[in-house]
């Protein structure tokens, strides 16, 4: 967007919310920009704005005395990022601030006041699919970059786009290739894991595969328990040896679902070992559907419905939505194979004949189309030219002013410290020549030595470069 105003964010979310065939996210991740947090809450009220963690943890260096920074930012790092509750957060915390002197620092304390904002404590109950960061959004903009900048024009533009979007299915196709095709190694006989291989997909199924495997270092024991829930402690053990961290893992009975401290399954998707700790000791040997998010499956397109609420005005729409899924599907499977791509083909020529053999009485609903006369053209000009908050030369911290600076060269010389403008040498020359008298045959590059070699005593070449400090060098 050229123009990032709280206007064009509003419109830009109201737009994708009529484009959208469910409600609105449960989750958005920005950075702290003014105008789209005040258009989130207008427009997404229900929904949780989260700032990107890697932009406020990227500010410390900026933010911080040197070296406080240098002695504190890993501790902060880890208190951020691996405090599993807003409790131990806020006292682990307040005992850095208080041994750092660190509570005076402004901006470190109005961080802390937006806390719920960003730090994983407060936001790990959300869904976000395992992110914290805007990375995915940056990422996406240097590939749509390797395709269009700010030069094209708006035709050129849409053919950099399909080929974009060609690009990106192209990709998608290859990884539904590797799922159907392709079994990961299983590092174990554990009866869920053999389950979850033909349910998740290859990436998804990797990091499951870990927590499973790391389960087997963990003891999971009865602490309390009441009618309604039972509580239960999980703590890693290994080769004897017991660790400080302890996580508490609640089974709710009348619901039948468990829930961790760590709230990986909340936050990520798929259980921690934490929970599948749990299981083995119950003996479930197969994961429950309860803990399978349909997300991360193989089939998760299979499920997809785009539902027409019978409104006239987007009738055309919707069909054209329905339509093209479940076509994209068909062609996702045939596109594996030379055969299967041929059979569909001729298969495509056939309906295509029949579906225009179909007599619906003469009449076309063209939703939203027919509301206005297909004769009305509308010229496109270019946008309006707007600075973007992202254009133009950023101001530099002294710490990259620092690093970034190179010590300039001197092309007569070659020393260091100065250029050709400055140069002592050229300065020295030009000046002896200027004191030269006449009947001298020594030229303005002339040394010492060489003034001796013509026969020129001290005291005349001593005093033609009188003027000059560095003639003491000569003397050395």
């Amino acid at each position: 967007m050229s123009d990032e105003s709280t206007e064009s964010f509003v419109w830009l979310l109201t737009k994708f919310l009529e484009a959208m065939p469910n409600p609105a996210p449960q989750i958005i991740i920005t950075d702290q920009d003014a105008a789209i947090a005040k258009a989130i809450s207008m427009v997404m009220p229900l929904t949780f704005h989260r700032y990107c963690i890697w932009h406020i943890l990227n500010k410390f260096s900026e933010k911080m005395n040197v070296m406080v920074y240098n002695e504190q930012y890993h501790l902060l790092v880890n208190i951020i990022k691996n405090s599993e509750s807003p409790d131990e957060f806020e006292s682990r915390w307040s005992v850095i601030m208080e041994s750092t002197n660190l509570s005076s620092n402004e901006w470190l304390c109005g961080m802390y006041e937006l806390r719920s904002r960003w730090v994983p404590a407060y936001v790990k109950h959300i869904f976000s699919a395992g992110m914290s960061s805007s990375q995915r959004s940056e990422s996406g903009h240097s590939f749509f970059k390797r395709y269009v900048n700010r030069k094209n024009s708006l035709m050129d533009f849409i053919v950099r786009f399909n080929m974009v979007l060609r690009h990106q299915r192209h990709e998608e196709l290859v990884a539904n290739h590797i799922d159907i095709i392709e079994t990961p190694r299983l590092t174990s006989k554990f009866q869920m894991e053999h389950q979850m291989v033909h349910i998740y997909t290859k990436k998804i199924f990797l990091l499951f595969q870990t927590e499973v495997d790391q389960s087997n270092y963990y003891i999971c024991s009865k602490k309390s328990g009441s009618v309604d829930a039972k509580v239960y402690t999980v703590e890693r053990r290994e080769q004897g040896k017991s660790f400080d961290r302890h996580r508490q893992l609640t089974y709710y009975t009348e619901r039948d679902i468990i829930r961790c401290s760590c709230q990986k399954f909340e936050f990520e998707g798929f259980p921690c070992r934490h929970m599948i700790s749990y299981l083995k000791k119950k003996q479930v040997l197969l994961l429950p559907e309860k803990y399978i998010l349909r997300r991360w499956t193989k089939n998760a397109k299979e499920t997809v419905v785009f539902s027409d609420e019978g409104s006239s005005s987007n009738s055309l729409m919707a069909r054209h939505r329905m339509l093209a899924h479940k076509s994209s599907l068909i062609v996702d499977d045939a596109a594996l194979t030379d055969t299967r791509t041929s059979f569909l083909m001729e298969e495509f020529e056939k309906l295509h004949i029949r579906v225009k053999e179909l007599d619906d009485g003469g009449n076309v609903d063209m939703g939203r189309s027919n509301s206005k006369s297909q004769e009305e053209s509308q010229t496109i000009h270019d946008p309006n030219i707007v600075r973007a908050k992202g254009c133009g030369k950023r101001l530099k911290s002294s710490k990259e002013k620092a690093l970034s600076k190179t010590n300039r060269q001197c092309s007569a010389c070659g020393q260091i410290g100065h250029d050709k403008r400055t140069c002592p040498t050229l300065s020295y020359r030009s000046t002896m020549d200027m004191y030269q008298p006449e009947g001298t045959d020594y030229d303005q590059g002339t040394d010492y030595a060489q003034a001796q070699d013509q026969g020129i005593d001290d005291t005349t070449f001593v005093s033609n470069a009188s003027s000059q400090c560095d003639v003491v060098n000569w003397f050395l």
